[in-house]
């Protein structure tokens, strides 16, 4: 017997017939019943929840992570519209961060305050895994299956930095669900006539919200793609059709011109703020490729483990070419192979465009929401295609995505707990008694002496500090083990964060 098929209701006009695994499934069967969509606003409460648990360490720790200490200490001496915070967001080309900095920082009285912004970007995990997990039933996933590449995608090592980065992770809760919804309008606009004015409005509206993504982070904004790679991998029909693609291309290509002449814009007039690496677009394209396979792609490859490793790199994308082969052959529509095939291997390389067109080769978690993601997506439908190879039950595979997401929420929490909360919470812990024990004129002279940029170097590179100094360097690891700024780091050890850290820790200790 074929388990019974359904639909469910929503006012999505690209909702389509879902049917469960069936023995003989047919067109006239899955438009037999309809199956209800959960809620929105249960299933957002059921993974705001999930997620808060799991980053629990991060709001039981008193601390900041990286820029956290740089923008509070600004916002409370000068506001947070001065012109540093100002000339920072201009200089990376994303000037529309600026109102949401104001909006975050400007309640917050101390270091303590900032776990708030850890819990708002905690609700913004939820709330982009709500419509993740919504579009992924839309698109013809069960909704057990749907719900457990949810947590799979979210607790990666990308979303525990949002978690316990208060900026960052603030930001992300807007910027992330707004590349996202960014696809859907590029749907809505293909569906209207190319001469009307719905046409011009909606496609319009997609170039804005595209472009206001780009402007808040560029990587960011690429999770735009994450929606394309569901609809691409989905059981059911695949309806791509040339004027939906040319409107998905040409809005995103638009948006990417408009972000580059803000950034240059940004580059020419506020270049000392600026990142010395940022600056340049890459001048060896071969070079550039052999580092995203080496570096971003090997460290999503790795999936939720911190120490990446080729091999383990290797095996999943064995894993994945092979599953994802037996998957992609059964998809309909037959005679778009050729386009979704081409489709899958652009992908990767569209979820990292902006880290592949600069100089700078920098692969930190926090550049990775999109390619992570879809990591996740092709490794879970190549399961699904290694599984129906094999004959496995539906039952089956859906209880080993549940048993991997557990497992993947468990790392998650000791990862966040051991490489963030607990090394951020010590390190300001140690600057503190630092402070209090050698608060004297000389030791804080010499401070700032250590934080004048030696020669050759901007206010916001790196170097490392004597031995003398108060604050741990980039070499005085407190976690078992460093990656990155994000995993293990010091705060510290970033020249404009130190300072900013000692001067709120000063003005803590006087009572302000």
């Amino acid at each position: 017997m074929c388990q019974s098929a359904e639909r469910y209701h929503d006012p999505d006009p690209y909702l389509v017939l879902i049917s469960m695994q069936c023995d003989n499934p047919t067109a006239e069967a899955a438009a037999s019943e309809k199956v209800i969509k959960p809620h929105p606003l249960g299933t957002f409460a059921i993974f705001a929840a999930i997620f808060l648990i799991t980053f629990l360490p991060s709001y039981l720790a008193r601390f900041g992570l990286l820029d956290d200490y740089y923008i509070l200490d600004l916002t409370l001496t000068k506001g947070a519209l001065c012109p540093e915070i100002i000339g920072n967001m201009m200089a990376q080309g994303r000037p529309l961060n600026l109102p949401f900095i104001a909006a975050a920082f400007s309640p917050l009285h101390g270091i303590g305050d900032i776990v708030y912004l850890r819990v708002i970007a905690t609700l913004g995990i939820a709330l982009l895994a709500t419509l993740f997990f919504r579009h992924s039933m839309h698109v013809g996933w069960n909704r057990a299956q749907s719900f457990a590449l949810s947590l799979l995608v979210f607790s990666q090592l990308p979303f525990q930095v949002l978690a316990g980065w208060g900026l960052v992770g603030f930001l992300g809760a807007f910027r992330i669900p707004l590349a996202y919804v960014s696809y859907f309008l590029a749907k809505y606009t293909a569906e209207k006539p190319v001469k009307s004015l719905g046409f011009a409005g909606m496609y319009l509206a997609t170039l804005l919200c595209l472009t206001a993504a780009m402007a808040m982070h560029q990587t960011a904004a690429m999770f735009f793609w994450i929606a394309m790679a569901q609809d691409a991998l989905s059981p059911k029909r695949w309806d791509m059709s040339g004027k939906l693609l040319n409107v998905i291309f040409t809005t995103f290509g638009s948006a990417c011109c408009i972000e580059l002449l803000v950034s240059l814009f940004g580059k020419k007039n506020y270049a000392e703020y600026l990142i010395q690496d940022r600056k340049d677009l890459t001048l060896d394209p071969l070079q550039k490729l052999v580092w995203f396979f080496a570096e971003p792609l090997n460290s999503c490859l790795n999936f939720n483990n911190l120490n990446a490793s080729f091999l383990v790199a290797i095996g999943f994308a064995a894993l994945i070419i092979a599953g994802l082969t037996l998957f992609v052959r059964k998809l309909e529509p037959k005679n778009l192979l050729k386009q979704r095939v081409l489709l899958l291997l652009a992908l990767p390389f569209l979820c990292y465009t902006p880290n592949l067109i600069v100089a700078e080769s920098w692969a930190s978690y926090r550049t990775l929401y999109a390619l992570s993601t879809l990591m996740v997506i092709y490794l879970f439908c190549a399961i699904q295609g290694i599984g129906a190879k094999l004959s496995l039950s539906s039952r089956a595979i859906t209880l080993t995505l549940f048993l991997a997401a557990l497992l993947n929420l468990f790392c998650a929490n000791r990862s966040i707990a051991t490489y963030i909360a607990e090394p951020q919470a010590k390190e300001l812990e140690l600057v503190r008694y630092r402070l209090q024990n050698e608060n004297s004129s000389k030791a804080l002279k010499h401070l700032e002496e250590q934080m004048q940029p030696p020669k050759g170097k901007g206010p916001f590179d790196m170097w490392n500090y004597d031995k003398e100094t108060m604050l741990p360097s980039w070499d005085d690891v407190i976690a078992p083990a460093a990656f990155y700024d994000e995993f293990g780091r010091t705060s510290s050890s970033r020249p404009f964060v130190g300072k900013a850290m000692v001067h709120l820790l000063l003005r803590e200790n006087a009572g302000k």
